[in-house]
């Protein structure tokens, strides 16, 4: 009543029906009433403003079950539409590995998985309309991806409609056509083995084989190239994208630029034992006079403890692999030639560094700000640049997956050098390339 009177609503507007005065028969139970609307709309609108009165005045709170139901709805349609691609690539395919992997599909409905099922679904709707609008002009499709980007609700439905529209289409091939077969067959090996110990789902399985049916028109050399420029640089700042299992193929393509890495002792800080070999560098003990007869150079670094590859690079693809198991502090990355290496210089995106570094048990990539890496610290890191794609990419290659990548330009930059860091005097960092 209270709350009435707060309102302003009277029990006469409150009545919304009267009894009819011209006829006084009635049924046993109920009188014979007839509607008088003429007051409706505006109890109607009374009890609107009492709602609004109560929200301000008590911050009552309406449940929100209609947004509830329409969140369960769209993670069993995910479900749903994850199911029947899984289903369609396993009779393309033809792959026991890939039917047993799928088997394992039981999803609980939890925040993360929801998340993972949005992300991928994404993914695969973006990678499926980027092939069917490459002969829109540039500008006009980031213009269409600036508009849904500003409603991820219509984002996603419409990319859970384009995957439905290709699931059919995916009836129209024949089994067995499956492009790189024999690389889908490696990478469904290694991944059953993760998931036989639960550390892989059939989202990253499918992932692989979706962009391989996608690209089927490319070369194998195009395939593997496109794969890492478009998955591991665009999905730099997603949740997902730290930790991304690499493919084998994909992995096998990338080590094949494998190169010889040997330290430059004449760039090395004077505080670093640099191994005769060129392959290994540990700080020196403290108190060691190790300045004596030192002659300042451009090209040596006489602040931070770092040291730099005697090759650079200025063109093509080159990957290097670097042992660090058990240190707490090391440096790895690349610098463009014209650099500034004396005193204690920022190293970091803007004065010409690409690095990873591990400092007081953190790992970062060395971005301007810092940008700190939710992932363990691997015991091996691979190297992977590219100079005509631009970027630089960092690598658990142990197990096979994507830490992080720096996007650039190398124009103008005069040949990239691979460099190393280290304070710690007992482990030394070495280089396995």
């Amino acid at each position: 009543m209270a709350f009435a009177a707060a309102a302003g609503v009277s029990f006469s507007d409150v009545s919304l029906m009267k009894q009819n005065k011209k006829s006084k028969r009635a049924s046993a139970s109920f009188p014979f009433i007839k509607p008088d609307l003429s007051a409706a709309e505006n109890v109607v609108e009374k009890l609107k403003q009492f709602g609004k009165d109560c929200y301000q005045r008590f911050n009552f709170k309406i449940p929100a079950t209609e947004s509830i139901q329409q969140k369960d709805n769209s993670l069993d349609e995910s479900k749903d539409i994850i199911r029947n691609l899984a289903s369609e690539l396993d009779r393309l395919i033809q792959s026991k590995m890939f039917n047993l992997i799928t088997q394992k599909f039981k999803n609980k409905g939890t925040k993360e998985e929801q998340d993972e099922h949005q992300y991928y679904i994404l993914q695969w709707a973006e990678d499926l309309e980027n092939t069917q609008t490459k002969q829109l002009d540039k500008q006009e499709i980031q213009q269409t991806c600036s508009e849904q980007l500003s409603n991820s609700e219509i984002k996603f439905n419409k990319a859970k409609q384009i995957l439905s529209d290709w699931s059919w289409k995916l009836k129209d091939m024949e089994q067995n056509s499956i492009f790189q077969k024999r690389g889908c067959e490696e990478t469904l090996r290694d991944l059953h083995k993760e998931s036989k110990q639960g550390e892989s789902s059939i989202l990253p399985v499918m992932d692989w084989i979706i962009w391989t049916v996608i690209q089927s028109g490319s070369s194998e050399e195009s395939n593997h190239r496109q794969w890492v420029k478009r998955k591991q640089s665009k999905t730099q700042n997603a949740k997902n994208a730290v930790g991304l299992r690499i493919p084998t193929p994909v992995w096998n393509w990338i080590t094949k630029s494998t190169a010889v890495v040997t330290l430059d002792p004449n760039t090395a800080n004077p505080e670093l034992l640099v191994s005769k070999d060129g392959k290994s560098l540990r700080a020196k003990e403290y108190g060691l006079n190790s300045w004596n007869g030192f002659q300042w150079k451009r090209s040596k670094f006489d602040g931070w403890t770092c040291v730099q590859a005697k090759e650079g690079y200025n063109t093509g693809s080159h990957y290097w692999e670097v042992d660090v198991k058990k240190k707490h502090e090391w440096r790895v990355g690349v610098v463009k030639e014209s650099a500034p290496r004396n005193g204690y210089v920022t190293m970091n995106t803007k004065t010409g560094y690409w690095n990873l570094r591990l400092q007081m048990g953190t790992l970062m990539a060395l971005t301007e700000p810092v940008s700190k890496l939710n992932i363990q610290t691997p015991s091996k890191v691979g190297v992977y640049l590219d100079i005509e794609e631009g970027h630089i990419s960092f690598y658990d290659a142990e197990k096979r997956r994507h830490i992080y990548t720096f996007k650039t330009e190398f124009s103008e930059t005069g040949n990239i050098y691979p460099m190393f860091g280290t304070v710690e005097t007992d482990r030394a960092l070495v280089i396995l390339s």
